[in-house]
């Protein structure tokens, strides 16, 4: 099966972070069989990049026979859709479809119905009205990410051995990730905990990340949207328990796992929850919930879709 790949995500230099479950998912794509072509589009230097997509999709087309075309994210469907010779897949990953941008949403609903979707969660196909869409999860790299001493961890990292550690998962510039809201909730959890101290994820790649992840005594998401976020499964995948504002996902990934909780945006309750967390330690539990999650099971259902869309087409490959 010949697939191209259509993608505003994918890691740079300057954003290492960027997109690298689309990047994994490609080469799990590879790894399966699959013959996969790579179109990025630099949306977040220029809107205009968009505008010039539907060009190089029939640029790459016309160079090369194309089966498939899988789009991540609705503005990047949209210019996979520019194109009728062969089926269009689009995976929503969150701020595509979450509704806290009326016209990309907009643009998502429209794409949604032109193409074969895959949604990262259940609550983003419902919040899309597509109930019955195909949902496929980020996958979970559990061989990097798998527990280690923390004391190890920090060593590594070159962090000091002593001292609690609350992690904000992602970067403290993006206004979505609500490093505020974070600082605020460690302020007040350290009426109980003094030593508590904060860390985030900056420009880190994929080994140093599983580092943090396991030299954290915590992981805290205080985010505004989310779809299905990979970084608390990774966390969960190192034994980290996960408090978290109820985003996308997380309230069906951490029910009932110790420790692990799922608060309102309000720093006092976030921060009593990471005390709570505090106590629970690092248990198997939490591991075993996202063992479901690991990149080649993932892989194999985004396959299972492009065949349930080439059959669709009258196309067998």
């Amino acid at each position: 099966m010949r697939v191209l790949v259509v993608t505003n995500m994918l890691p740079v230099p300057e954003r290492p972070w960027l997109g690298i479950f689309v990047q994994e998912q490609i080469e799990d794509l590879r790894s399966a069989g699959l013959d996969v072509s790579v179109l990025f589009i630099r949306g977040f230097e220029s809107a205009a990049n968009y505008f010039r997509g539907p060009a190089r999709i029939r640029r790459l087309m016309r160079a090369q026979p194309i089966d498939l075309v899988h789009a991540h994210y609705g503005l990047t469907g949209a210019v996979a859709l520019t194109q009728r010779g062969v089926p269009v897949v689009t995976t929503f990953h969150g701020s595509d479809c979450s509704g806290h941008s009326t016209w990309q949403t907009a643009v998502s609903w429209a794409v949604a119905r032109s193409s074969t979707p895959i949604f990262v969660s259940p609550e983003l196909a419902k919040g899309l009205g597509c109930d019955g869409a195909a949902v496929v999860p980020v996958g979970v790299d559990l061989e990097r990410f798998r527990p280690m001493d923390t004391g190890e961890a920090r060593r590594i990292l070159g962090w000091p051995a002593r001292g609690i550690v609350a992690l904000l998962p992602g970067s403290r510039g993006v206004t979505n990730k609500r490093a505020d809201l974070f600082d605020a909730a460690l302020d007040h959890a350290r009426r109980s905990v003094p030593a508590l101290r904060g860390a985030s994820l900056e420009g880190l790649g994929r080994d140093e990340v599983a580092l943090v992840m396991n030299a954290v005594d915590v992981t805290v998401m205080t985010s505004n949207f989310e779809g299905s976020p990979v970084t608390l499964k990774e966390s969960l995948a190192c034994r980290t328990p996960v408090v978290s504002v109820p985003v996308g996902d997380v309230e069906t990934l951490v029910t009932g796992l110790p420790g692990c909780a799922v608060v309102p945006r309000d720093a006092a309750q976030i921060g009593d929850a990471l005390v709570a967390a505090l106590d629970a330690g690092r248990p198997a539990q939490l591991r075993e919930r996202v063992t479901a999650f690991g990149r080649t099971g993932v892989a194999e259902q985004v396959v299972s879709v492009y065949r349930s869309a080439l059959e669709r087409t009258g196309s067998r490959r």
